[in-house]
């Protein structure tokens, strides 16, 4: 029992001590997709830190920027080849999921555009395209493609074509209204409360 809870521990304090090295869990990230055979001990740190939240975000997958994650981690999974752009928002218990089945359409996993709002409890399924500036509402399933502007709601998936979708996530910060973009809050001037 002491042997167990002596190696969590010292799991623990390693975790902390990497995920500063490498300035948080996204820089992580980049260093193990950046590497030929990722260090075991390594990989054991990056999916302990998301085991912690009940999630699993596949090293392998490739991010064009840090997703705006609202409600942190939690129940998150993201399948190792996903293809996520710039500035998506992902709320929790989301699933971007690969079809592993030979037999049925689709096989392989989603490729996901910039822009784009991922609702709370939402799940895509399989090779599709999420074009960018598209809205995943709360809980739809999708598992075929989204062209850019569009909305899918309910299931099965309901597709709504738009023009112009602003899928900027707005929060309050220290009474000003900021969105988040490339990384980063932004004070947003032009907003008022």
């Amino acid at each position: 029992m002491i042997d167990k809870l002596y190696k969590r521990l010292t799991l623990q304090a390693s975790t902390v001590w990497h995920i500063k090295k490498y300035n948080g869990i996204w820089g992580l990230k980049r260093h193990l997709r950046q590497s030929d055979f990722p260090n075991a001990r390594l990989l054991e740190i990056y999916y302990t830190y998301f085991s912690r939240y009940g999630s699993w975000i596949g090293y392998n997958s490739q991010f064009a920027g840090v997703p705006c994650i609202p409600h942190g981690f939690y129940g998150v999974f993201i399948s190792g080849d996903v293809k996520l752009g710039k500035n998506t928002v992902i709320f929790q218990h989301v699933t971007i999921g690969s079809n592993t089945l030979n037999s049925s359409e689709n096989v392989g996993s989603p490729s996901i555009g910039k822009n784009v709002y991922i609702g709370a409890g939402a799940k895509i399924i399989g090779k599709i395209v999420i074009g960018d500036n598209c809205r995943i509402g709360a809980n739809a399933v999708v598992y075929q493609d989204l062209p850019p502007h569009s909305v899918a709601v309910q299931s099965p998936t309901r597709i709504i074509q738009k023009s112009n979708l602003d899928n900027r996530y707005y929060s309050q910060r220290n009474g000003k209204w900021t969105y988040f973009k490339d990384g980063e809050w932004i004070e947003d001037n032009a907003k008022k409360t």
